[in-house]
């Protein structure tokens, strides 16, 4: 029997919810520092492979999204340090914090994404 698109979305979220959960969970009540190696692995990437693959997508374009998306990864520190930068001061909500760093990780991907089509390497991206 042939998925639907619907399905095939479903059992994505469905697998990138629980290995979001699992983080959280460790995160929260178990160990920090196991969370943060347990999120280290690509763990959050592997749904997104595995719907393309599911969809039709060769390898070769598989390839580029992820080589892609380790260039992208400086973003994600980026913006994570941010956000940690701005909580340590912060005693009530996270909220101001993400969003103060969602700006931050804006303007700098805009930067990226201008940087990576104007540059030789953009037949390397996506």
């Amino acid at each position: 029997m042939k998925q639907t698109m619907w399905v095939k979305l479903l059992i994505n979220f469905l697998l990138g919810g629980t290995i979001v959960a699992s983080v959280s969970y460790i995160a929260t009540f178990m160990n920090p520092v196991l969370a943060s190696i347990w999120w280290s692995f690509p763990l959050s990437i592997i749904p997104s492979m595995y719907f393309m693959k599911q969809n039709g997508k060769s390898n070769q374009y598989i390839s580029k999204f992820l080589l892609s998306t380790t260039f992208a990864l400086i973003l994600l520190v980026l913006c994570t340090f941010l956000i940690s930068y701005y909580l340590k001061d912060s005693s009530d909500s996270i909220v101001p914090a993400i969003a103060k760093a969602t700006v931050w990780w804006a303007v700098c991907s805009a930067i990226f994404y201008i940087l990576i089509i104007n540059s030789p390497y953009k037949k390397s991206f996506m």
